[in-house]
């Protein structure tokens, strides 16, 4: 009996780890999705303010005064989570993977808008320069949708087991 007491202490105590790991996953996932749904929200509204207006200074404003500004908040809300196990931990990463790649996105949009001040379109080293922003801003969007996708099948399948 002596020896079954601290084997179930230890048990319970394990069980109410897991619990309490499993509920920081959870709301650290609904602080991700919620800050996602906001930032898609804001986002497209920074989007019509930057085509409606004319003035690239206002449109960089927007870019780095406003958008990268709500990803940096994004990334330190999910980093404020603490989470234990391995699974948790290497989805937290992948959800802080995918918000890098998301100020990566936006810093590279800041980029080509920063190119149309300083440069002349029609100089054949403009051409070559704005073509390779936006290859990378190509590629970098498709690296976002894949971090993101990751983000939701990594948490399915934690919720799956």
């Amino acid at each position: 009996m002596k020896r079954l007491i601290p084997i179930l202490l230890a048990g319970f105590l394990i069980a109410g780890c897991q619990a309490q790991d499993q509920e920081e996953l959870d709301a650290m996932y609904s602080a991700f999705e919620r800050n996602q749904s906001e930032i898609e929200t804001d986002f497209q509204d920074y989007y019509k303010e930057i085509e409606a207006s004319d003035d690239r200074e206002t449109q960089l404003r927007i870019i780095y005064e406003e958008m990268i500004p709500a990803i940096e908040d994004f990334e330190t809300t999910i980093q404020n989570y603490e989470v234990s196990s391995d699974e948790h931990r290497a989805l937290k990463e992948d959800m802080l993977a995918y918000i890098g790649s998301l100020h990566g996105l936006t810093g590279n949009i800041g980029k080509f808008n920063r190119t149309f001040i300083a440069g002349n379109p029609f100089d054949d080293e403009f051409t070559k320069e704005a073509g390779e922003i936006l290859d990378t801003v190509r590629s970098q969007e498709e690296k976002v949708q894949n971090d993101y996708d990751r983000v939701l099948d990594g948490y399915e399948e934690l919720n799956a087991e």
